[in-house]
């Protein structure tokens, strides 16, 4: 299946806890740097003067960082077991890397991943003419099907995006929100051979876990306990919010739409709320080229603002006298109000 309705694809990301320090200061200011789309001073985060009080995971993180965007040794070596998988891969990574460092800007940098991946069509479909811009994707998306393989390369702001993967489970949910309740049908994905831009930058500390398109969510199997809050409310509130969003309200940005699933999760949220808020205040930017971290740079701002009727300090926990059960109420009162300038066709 060929995933490539760029209007339809809303991607939810999670960040991963698998280091043990991923609350150390240079990681989390690595992510954030990563997740902008931006590592062109990755490198002096490592072997400034900060990095003399590197931990045993953030040295290690630096060696990582070196060995891919310094050096490149795994841009041509995915193993996928078939060529042309590989060479798919190979090229985005290449295109990733030349992005993310500032090599070359972003534009040019699309333009020879679109170059690369016509001379590999090229390679495996015997055609009179190369493909168009707008026929390329599709067509190597049927290819990479016909292998095996399902595919979504599709925009991700501030990149292009390719998750590849073999494997699929279909199950269904009633998904209840703040003000509809949801039939939806979950794709859960396995045997995933590339899991996208986020997670190649960070080395799997943030990646995309899921997205929405043609009325579907799918979910990457592996990365929620599916009896676990972060599942009930994290990914399928979150995304069942993305899905009746598009359903109403079409024209929304792609931080829109994640401002108000993220607002969702912590309306909905008990166990995991604090988590989440800080979370979000971390990986925050007033940034709108970067969907996720201009929706919580939002968020965050929004929910102090409507507890505090002021704005966040600049320095300090700005969640150190506020509880749960506050936040929750923040976060609704906030959704609702952003509903009804919506259905009035307001901002």
């Amino acid at each position: 299946m060929t995933k490539s309705s760029p209007l339809l694809i809303v991607l939810c990301m999670l960040l991963s806890a698998v280091r043990a320090d991923a609350n150390n200061g240079i990681t989390e200011q690595y992510i954030a740097q990563a997740l902008q789309g931006d590592l062109s001073s990755a490198q002096v985060l490592f072997s400034g003067g900060q990095s003399a009080g590197l931990t045993a995971g953030s040295a290690e993180l630096s060696r990582q960082f070196q060995s891919r965007f310094i050096d490149r040794e795994d841009e041509s070596s995915p193993g996928t077991g078939d060529g042309l998988a590989d060479r798919v891969i190979s090229a985005y990574r290449i295109y990733w890397s030349r992005s993310l460092t500032g090599e070359i800007s972003e534009e040019q940098a699309g333009i020879r991943l679109r170059d690369s991946l016509s001379q590999i069509l090229a390679g495996q479909v015997e055609t009179s003419a190369p493909p168009s811009a707008d026929e390329l994707y599709p067509e190597l998306g049927r290819a990479l099907n016909g292998r095996g393989f399902h595919v979504l390369h599709d925009d991700a702001p501030p990149l292009k995006d390719l998750i590849l993967w073999k494997s699929e489970e279909v199950r269904q949910y009633s998904v209840r929100l703040s003000d509809s309740t949801e039939n939806v049908v979950v794709v859960f994905l396995s045997d995933i051979f590339s899991m996208g831009w986020k997670d190649y930058a960070t080395f799997g500390l943030a990646f995309t876990t899921g997205w929405v398109e043609d009325g579907r969510l799918y979910c990457v199997d592996w990365a929620y306990d599916r009896q676990s809050e972060k599942f009930e409310v994290s990914y399928l509130k979150h995304e069942s919010r993305h899905l009746a969003d598009l359903r109403n309200f079409p024209d929304l940005s792609s931080a829109d739409l994640e401002y108000r699933a993220k607002l969702t999760e912590l309306a909905f949220a008990s166990k995991t709320t604090m988590q989440l808020l800080n979370d979000f205040t971390r990986k925050s930017a007033m940034n709108p080229a970067a969907p996720h971290a201009y929706a919580n740079y939002r968020v965050t701002r929004d929910i102090y603002r409507k507890i505090h009727n002021g704005p966040m300090p600049d320095s300090g926990n700005p969640w150190a006298q506020v509880n749960a059960a506050k936040i929750s109420r923040a976060a609704r009162s906030l959704l609702e109000t952003d509903t009804v300038k919506l259905r009035s066709g307001g901002p």
